[in-house]
């Protein structure tokens, strides 16, 4: 079924179609500029994997810039990228891992093609394996060896109930022992058109484009193994923690972590923390003004994370490692007074929403970061467009019983995980 979108709150027109095998298309006309920006977004990431599988969601990543059926090896496919003179790129997060490429409109057929061979034909040669291990091998000891490494593996460890869904770069173990045999495994349940969406924006007629990505990817075979939307959710703070962690030189951290709604099934609840974040990043609201005008931090932050698997509702900022203790104890003075009557005005919120309504309509200046930033990841995160589409109205619907709602609901009386960020901190890895 075909749907066209028009609003005057989304710069880009969108066309939405859903092939037989289950891919969803979704086009945006942008004649601005003669290119086209071509992505394929897929439901998976680490949050799928196992012990055991901890970090393929990335290596396969990597090999799909590799040989496949029509270009044989990485020299071919070298070769061939440099022919079509395309910008591309892949990335690989805890939920959603997305590949696109850029290319001058008049080689758009060229380069849907060159997405359809890399992601339905990857030949995962083993000489390539090889070598992309080492590659993945050095990515991982840069990563372990950043100064903020031991923060986000502490939060891993104390937020997820199973932390391997939380770290996207995996576990070496994993990493030297995959072959092609996994990655095939791996192909076959989550690289299907029914767990997959095909974004094309740019300098397109959408029609032409419709009739071209039917064609093409229409022969792509339906999977249907997917265990995307069955995963639980994998955040869980059952008690308050308090951790110390360490953290780089001369650095002094605060973040205190609540669970939040989820995207999965607790979106009526995103619209108002959405609002209640806008609202919080006033450098001339109170909670500014008391922790860092007139407070010890340099710079502070309140927030609520979209996310289907783990979503949360933070508060935290940047502060002297020897004020951590002060810190801590005037952010939760702070949280509390948030449930004071008049802490939250109806001007304060509908700039917030004002300003949340701007933001997306800059984020639509570029058709291009739309296909490979805005449209897959709303996509993702809401099961489809039908959440990004709706947004604008139901942030307009937000008032300020919502969002002192929202905070009675996520944040008053909830256990929350605090992590206390220094170079003397004891949490190390």
């Amino acid at each position: 079924m075909e749907t066209l979108v028009l609003s005057l709150l989304i710069s880009l027109p969108l066309r939405t179609a859903e092939l037989e095998n289950g891919l969803d298309v979704i086009l945006g006309e942008d004649r601005s500029a003669p290119i086209v920006t071509v992505c394929v977004t897929v439901n998976t990431g680490a949050t799928c994997e196992t012990p055991e599988t901890n970090g393929l969601a990335h290596f396969y990543e990597h090999m799909f810039f590799k040989g496949n059926a029509a270009l044989p090896d990485q020299t071919a496919y070298n070769e061939r990228m440099r022919e079509l003179g395309m910008v591309r790129n892949g990335t690989t997060g805890s939920e959603i891992v997305r590949y696109y490429l850029t290319v001058s409109s008049d080689l758009f057929p060229q380069g849907l093609e060159f997405m359809y061979d890399a992601i339905t034909s990857p030949l995962f040669l083993e000489e390539e394996i090889v070598r992309e291990r080492a590659v993945i091998m050095n990515e991982y000891h840069r990563n372990a060896s950043g100064p903020w490494w031991s923060f986000w593996r502490a939060q891993e460890e104390v937020l997820s109930i199973e932390p391997f869904r939380s770290s996207a770069i995996g576990v070496p173990e994993v990493i030297q022992a995959a072959d092609r045999e996994a990655m095939l495994h791996f192909q076959r349940t989550y690289y299907t058109p029914d767990n997959s969406a095909l974004i094309i924006t740019g300098d397109i007629d959408a029609d032409s484009a419709m009739a071209a990505a039917e064609e093409m990817f229409g022969g792509w075979e339906y999977g249907g193994r997917s265990n995307y939307f069955q995963l639980g959710t994998n955040i869980s703070i059952e008690r308050d923690t308090i951790l110390s962690v360490q953290g780089p030189a001369g650095t002094g951290a605060i973040r205190m972590v609540f669970v939040g709604p989820s995207m999965a099934d607790e979106q009526e609840w995103t619209y108002a923390a959405d609002v209640w974040g806008q609202y919080m990043d006033r450098m001339t609201g109170e909670f500014y003004t008391d922790l860092v005008t007139n407070g010890p931090f340099q710079s502070v932050y309140a927030s609520y994370h979209s996310q289907r698997f783990e979503p949360t509702v933070s508060f935290g900022g940047s502060i002297d490692p020897e004020l951590l203790e002060e810190g801590l104890e005037m952010l939760r003075v702070e949280i509390e007074d948030m449930f004071r009557e008049g802490y939250f005005t109806d001007e304060g919120i509908d700039t917030a929403v004002e300003q949340l309504r701007r933001h997306r309509l800059f984020q639509q200046e570029s058709s291009r970061d739309m296909a490979i930033e805005t449209l897959p990841f709303w996509w993702v995160q809401g099961g489809g467009l039908d959440y990004y589409l709706e947004y604008p109205e139901n942030l307009e619907a937000v008032t300020v019983e919502d969002v002192e709602a929202f905070l009675r609901r996520w944040v008053d009386g909830r256990p929350s995980a605090v992590f206390l960020v220094s170079p003397e901190g004891e949490w190390s890895e």
